[in-house]
């Protein structure tokens, strides 16, 4: 499970992060014409999608969308659905977009503002009067701006693993969680999950109306987005492309988000179709834009908070509610980027150039490196800048060693692990009556119910959406492993006291 971006790691979250420029004025919109994108602007990235398929191990499935002033989109989609499976990817796939959903979700924000139906002003405290945040985090200061531009000053890793890889995180359940889970951090801006995660509880909780009913209603239909969809259930299967992650031999295949996972901070699928339309109607070369109101576009797009990120060429100064504002070559853009266990995906938009690329790829194979090069390319590509093709090419060249390498690192911080003196050296091989007194059901107020199984000569657990592979390791110590390719963590039974303990977490047997 990915743990948010730390400060030491600040290089490698660049990658994630989008970049982003001052709000946008609307542009009026334009007819739809026959013509394609420019091809100095389309043929560098497609000779990047053909490298990147010729890459083992590179990534079963991957799309990029480009728009361009009133030209048709260029939209290319190489690869399959699902890695073991013979069925191709195309422009109809839905791909899980992750954090893009922030840019979606603020503009939601943005527009119910707009129409006074749900104030950006409000605070925290109006929505849940007698919520109660650790001290120096005031609920009568933190408004749903706030939340949705990183700038509440809370953070939490338990919460977002929780609505992430376990279950549903209601609405009802905020104010007990935040009191007991988030901490204060520093003021300013810190990008995480927190803040749109609260935003939908307190959007639902002051209206009596689930975050996805509203994006549907006030965001998706209005701009006939009909490709982009929050819930998985309501999408064919074979219309739902797969996440996978490269061992250095195959691919380990990560089935589609449920819907319960499927939350604010990270919640939508999308066809390559529909973010050619997402980026139309943000840039305002189409007549979508006319739908939401000018003043929701402009204060979607507006930087409300200072992010200082940079990495030498893209340097970050600005987040508003759902894109960064960053320059690049002297040049700016807006961009939000998307991670996931098995996937990584970003859509930039250039405005001066009335251009966007959206970039989506079904594996994390060292994907964050080369989307951070496409993007760079594409920027420059878009505003007449030389020397983008050639390091496009650099980077395509230098990409298949980058796969080896992650897939090396991972393999290697499981070994690293497997070594570690806290599992005895696994010697402990239990009979069927040993395994038995670890099975059953077993419930923790935070995360729910963990039921366990025997499964051959070790276990199997679940809790919620989460499947665990239960190795046993010493008497009483299970390496639990979830499908994603990282270390297991320690999962603790205590076969007298009818307890499990997992992640500082007692579940106590029914």
């Amino acid at each position: 499970m990915q743990m948010p971006c730390t400060r030491a790691a600040l290089v490698l979250c660049l990658i994630f992060l989008p970049w982003a420029r001052d709000g946008l004025a609307a542009q009026p919109a334009s007819p739809a014409a026959a013509h394609v994108p420019d091809h100095a602007l389309t043929a560098p990235l497609r000779e990047a999608l053909d490298a990147a398929r010729r890459v083992p191990g590179g990534t079963p499935a991957m799309a990029a969308v480009v728009v361009q002033g009133d030209a048709a989109p260029w939209i290319d989609v190489r690869g399959v659905v699902r890695a073991d499976r013979d069925a191709p990817a195309d422009a109809d796939t839905r791909f899980y977009i992750a954090s893009q959903t922030k840019s979606f979700v603020g503009l939601l924000g943005a527009v119910l503002d707009a129409r006074g139906m749900f104030p950006l002003s409000r605070t925290l405290a109006e929505v849940w009067p007698d919520l109660v945040l650790p001290a120096p985090a005031d609920p009568h200061r933190i408004t749903m701006a706030d939340l949705l531009s990183h700038q509440e000053g809370l953070r939490t890793d338990t919460l977002n693993v929780l609505a992430a890889h376990v279950r549903d995180v209601p609405a009802a359940e905020y104010p007990a969680l935040l009191a007991t889970e988030a901490q204060p951090r520093d003021p300013g801006f810190r990008y995480a999950n927190i803040g749109d995660l609260i935003y939908g509880a307190a959007l639902e909780t002051a209206t009596g109306r689930n975050w996805r009913d509203w994006l549907d209603a006030e965001v998706l239909r209005p701009l006939a987005l009909d490709g982009v969809s929050s819930r998985t259930s309501t999408v064919p299967a074979e219309r739902l492309a797969w996440n996978h992650q490269w061992d250095g031999a195959r691919w380990r295949t990560l089935r589609p988000k449920p819907d319960a996972l499927m939350h604010a901070a990270g919640g939508l699928v999308a066809t390559p179709a529909a973010m050619a339309r997402w980026m139309q109607a943000n840039l305002g070369i189409s007549n979508a834009r006319g739908a939401l109101p000018a003043a929701a576009w402009e204060r979607s797009q507006r930087p409300l908070a200072r992010a200082k990120l940079a990495d030498g060429e893209i340097d970050c100064d600005g987040y508003s509610l759902g894109w960064y504002s960053c320059a690049y070559r002297g040049q700016r853009a807006l961009m939000h980027p998307g991670s996931y266990d098995g996937t990584v995906s970003v859509t930039v938009l250039v405005p001066s150039a009335r251009a966007g690329l959206s970039l989506v790829a079904s594996s994390d194979s060292a994907m964050e490196g080369l989307q951070l090069a496409m993007m760079k390319a594409f920027i420059g590509l878009a505003t007449g800048l030389p020397g983008e093709p050639e390091r496009l090419r650099n980077a395509m060249e230098a990409w298949p060693a980058n796969v080896e390498a992650k897939a090396a690192k991972r393999r290697a911080a499981i070994e690293r692990d497997r070594a570690d003196p806290q599992w005895g050296g696994w010697h402990w091989h239990p009979d069927a009556a040993a395994l038995r007194t670890c099975t059953g059901s077993f419930a923790n107020a935070f995360y729910g119910v963990m039921r366990v199984e025997r499964d051959g000569g070790s276990l199997s657990a679940r809790i919620g959406e989460l499947e665990l592979r239960l190795a046993p390791a010493r008497p009483g110590l299970f390496a639990a492993s979830t499908a994603a390719l990282e270390p297991p963590e320690p999962l603790q039974c205590d076969a007298g006291a009818g307890r499990l303990t997992w992640r500082g977490q007692a579940f106590q047997r029914q």
